[in-house]
């Protein structure tokens, strides 16, 4: 079993042993339902491989993409204050994640406090993408909200390289469409474009993206995580 992510940076391997006692591995087809609106929320979720998306249904039936998790993501931490789940989770691709159950997380917490330390800055990065989603939420161009999307995602999941933020990731024009609430085709117009300016590289699934130029896309909205 690997264990993969942020919460579990630093651990010892008998810390590690301890983790992977308590906490099983599940995988997921790819549309495989994790879990659902109005389910018992009684553990969080790190997603060792593979994309998992999280989504809201409003009650006129309307679906809104919150987030898409990559390996290492932490989901489903919500477990503790709610009595069901909000979110539907869903495998975008066949997918692992580890499974950790409350009653283990809460003694993982005592018996191994860095992991208690690791979730606070989980939480903060989280309510950090909060203010990202919020942001991308006051723009009213599809161009901007892509710009902004890309920018999230060289945070979480991009790699430094050569010039730029490199997002392995397998995203569709169709995903980042649903993310930002647009068309497939709208997406591929504007990644086009992107292309053109040189901001944007793709090779395959996977992007290569020039944050500064992607911020002055969007001047009046920089923020400094990004």
């Amino acid at each position: 079993m690997t264990l993969v992510g942020e919460l579990w940076e630093g651990l010892i391997p008998e810390e590690r042993e301890q983790v992977t006692k308590l906490c099983p591995e599940r995988r997921f087809p790819k549309r495989g339902t994790i879990f659902a609106p109005g389910d018992p929320p009684d553990a969080l979720y790190v997603l060792t491989s593979g994309l998992v998306m999280l989504s809201h249904m409003s009650e006129d039936g309307q679906e809104s993409i919150l987030r898409v998790l990559g390996p290492g993501d932490v989901f489903g931490e919500l477990f503790l204050t709610v009595r069901a789940r909000p979110f539907l989770a869903t495998a975008v691709t066949p997918c692992v994640v580890t499974v950790v159950p409350a009653e283990g997380f809460l003694h993982l917490l005592s018996a191994i406090p860095k992991i208690g330390l690791n979730f606070i800055r989980v939480l903060s990065r989280h309510l950090a993408d909060m203010a990202i989603d919020r942001g991308q939420s006051s723009h009213k161009w599809s161009s901007q909200r892509l710009a902004l999307t890309l920018l999230k995602l060289s945070a979480i999941h991009g790699v430094k390289g050569e010039g730029g933020m490199t997002i392995a990731l397998p995203l569709t024009h169709q995903i980042l469409a649903d993310m930002i609430g647009t068309s497939r085709e709208t997406v591929t117009r504007h990644l086009a474009q992107l292309k053109q300016q040189g901001i944007v590289r793709q090779r395959g699934r996977t992007l290569f993206v020039q944050t500064a130029g992607l911020r002055g896309l969007i001047p009046e909205w920089a923020p400094t995580q990004i």
